[in-house]
């Protein structure tokens, strides 16, 4: 440690701050002006999950783990004083000896938030459903919330406000749906980017989201429940990134989407004869980059009961999957799409891509290719694409892992012998 003692404090502790708190704590042995030194760091983070693999290995030492651990949250947060706190992240774990846990997690986040916490990250896994504290929520101080736990919130402050708030990350901490709608969401004027994720077995009933703030979206439902509801989910005309995951629905009403600009869309198949998408792709219908998954390609051709609209921005089209319904849906989209001008593909090696239709006033320049294995059908399919698109100047090619350098040598060679419309030579680039 000597040449660093003759760095200024400003520096160490610069230094320290990029340490996992225990690490940092540890540095206060080893010398009289290390000692302090640590308690400088306006970033904290804890995490019971390291020391829990230890000790499960003799149970018995569990119940005095789970004291240490407490003992040494207390004792940090007590040694920062009254600073200021930037940042105060907590993992934790409930085990044998953790019979308090509730009360000293919200103890912990209750000191961060009495001293001004700009950034609250919370991953707490307890045995019992979690309740965090009122205080969160009317916080003058937060910028960025985290919250990932087993929580049902039913009831919130009269006196709720997240002025600062601008990141909002809940992963199964769920809310009653008329205090997210009514309450939690109107008291984030600043938000600009949400992140919902529900998980498999949760229950909850997705939420009705109204916000002019929110500029990035990231939604993911995995409960089949409620599709039938008509319920407004994105009443949000300032998002101009969008991720959307769920079981297709009956409706869609009042999707205000307008300003959306990249979107991607995972909508899972119910067999449900009411499903109909057609106000979703209307309501992102100015998007400029979209990416389908597997899934949702076939919900397009099943659900889209109105018809597919005209995507007169759309200048980027990504598929993904081995579905056989893109054979079907990929000459509407062009169709639809005047203006697109590149196209990614994947899961060429297929034989019913055969003859596949494309429209011939397509427009597209750049042609991507994934997980690309040199097969003679993806041959096949590249050459049916460069001899109908016009346009087409540059063709990506993303070389799936398992290909040897060998075979990229050939597959290379290949694809320059593709046939073009264009007199100018096309551009093959290999990865």
């Amino acid at each position: 440690m000597g040449s660093m003692d003759h760095l200024p404090d400003e520096v160490l502790i610069k230094i320290l701050s990029s340490l996992p708190t225990k690490e940092a704590v540890s540095t206060s042995a080893l010398s009289k002006r290390w000692r302090t030194l640590f308690t400088y760091n306006l970033s904290l983070d804890y995490d019971n999950s390291t020391i829990l693999l230890q000790s499960r290995k003799r149970k018995q030492k569990m119940r005095s783990t789970a004291e240490s651990f407490r003992d040494f949250v207390d004792k940090t947060l007590a040694l920062q004083g009254g600073k200021r706190m930037k940042s105060f992240s907590l993992k934790f774990k409930e085990t044998l000896g953790d019979e308090n846990s509730v009360a000293d997690v919200n103890r912990w986040i209750l000191h961060a938030l009495f001293h001004g916490v700009s950034d609250l990250h919370l991953r707490i896994g307890t045995k019992k459903r979690a309740y965090f504290p009122n205080e969160i929520f009317t916080s003058t101080t937060l910028v960025k919330l985290s919250m990932v736990a087993q929580c049902y919130t039913s009831l919130l402050p009269l006196n709720i406000s997240l002025p600062a708030l601008k990141v909002l990350f809940l992963d199964s901490s769920w809310f009653d749906s008329t205090c997210f709608r009514n309450a939690l969401i109107p008291a984030c004027p600043v938000l600009e980017d949400c992140t919902i994720y529900q998980k498999a077995r949760s229950m909850g009933m997705p939420y009705a989201i109204s916000s002019k703030s929110i500029k990035r979206l990231s939604v993911t439902y995995n409960c089949p429940l409620f599709v039938a509801y008509g319920i407004e989910l994105f009443n949000t005309p300032g998002v101009v990134d969008l991720y959307y995951s769920d079981h297709v629905r009956h409706c869609y009403p009042n999707c205000h989407l307008d300003s959306v600009a990249k979107a991607t869309l995972d909508i899972h198949f119910l067999d449900d004869n009411a499903a109909d998408v057609t106000e979703l792709l209307t309501g992102i219908r100015n998007v400029k980059s979209l990416h389908l998954t597997s899934s949702t390609v076939e919900v397009i051709l099943l659900c889209c009961k109105g018809g597919i609209p005209m995507f007169e921005n759309l200048v980027k089209l990504e598929f993904s999957g081995r579905t056989r319904k893109w054979k079907f849906l990929l000459p509407l989209l062009l169709e639809c799409c005047p203006n697109l001008k590149t196209l990614v593909l994947s899961g060429l090696d297929q034989n019913w891509l055969e003859g596949i239709h494309i429209p011939p006033n397509n427009q597209v320049k750049m042609l991507s290719i994934m997980h690309y294995r040199g097969t003679t059908r993806e041959l096949k399919f590249m050459s049916h694409f460069s001899a109908r698109m016009k346009c087409l100047e540059v063709v990506k090619i993303h070389v799936a892992p398992r290909v040897d350098d060998s075979k990229k040598v050939q597959l290379t060679e290949d694809l320059l012998k593709l046939p073009t419309t264009t007199s100018s030579n096309l551009n093959v680039q290999v990865m």
